[in-house]
C-alpha cells in the first residue's frame, strides 16, 4: 500500500545532496534544513580540531556517529570548563546559548558528528569566535 507523499518530508544529508562546506582545514559540513530544525553532519580528519565559537542565540545537540572525539565547552561567563570523551552513538550533548564549544578528533580515522540546531551552525551572524581547544 503506498502512502501519500505529502504526510512525511524526506531530506537527504549526503554529499550527493548537499553542498559541502570546506572553507576550514581538515573538516567538512554538510547542512539540510528539516522542518524548523538544522541537522549538519561534520566530518573532522584526525588530529584536527574544530569550533572554537560560542553563539548567542543558537542552542545545539550534538553526538558522535563514529571515531574518537574530545569536546570541550566554557560558559563564557562564569568560565566553567568540562571536557567529554564522547563515544559513538552513546554521548549526546546539549549546548546551551553563550557555551564555547570545540570538538578535537583524537583517533587515527575521521570522526563524523551529528549536530542538531534552530540555526545553521555556522551562521555568521551568532557565531562568535572564542578559542578553547
Amino acid at each position: 500500500h503506498d502512502h501519500p507523499k505529502k504526510f512525511i518530508r524526506h531530506f537527504k544529508l549526503e554529499p550527493a545532496s548537499t553542498p559541502a562546506d570546506t572553507t576550514k582545514p581538515g573538516r567538512t559540513l554538510y547542512q539540510v534544513k528539516v522542518g524548523e530544525i538544522f541537522m549538519t553532519r561534520l566530518v573532522i580528519e584526525p588530529k584536527v580540531t574544530t569550533g572554537n565559537y560560542y553563539h548567542k542565540d543558537n542552542r545545539v545537540m550534538l553526538y558522535v556517529e563514529s571515531g574518537a572525539v574530545l569536546a570541550r565547552f566554557e560558559h563564557i561567563v562564569s568560565k566553567e570548563r568540562c571536557d567529554i570523551e564522547m563515544r559513538p552513538g552513546v554521548d549526546v550533548v546539549h549546548v546551551p546559548s553563550f557555551v564555547a564549544h570545540a570538538t578535537k578528533n583524537i583517533g587515527t580515522t575521521p570522526a563524523t558528528l551529528i549536530f542538531f540546531s534552530h540555526r545553521p551552525i555556522r551562521e555568521k551572524t551568532d557565531c562568535y569566535d572564542y578559542p578553547i581547544l
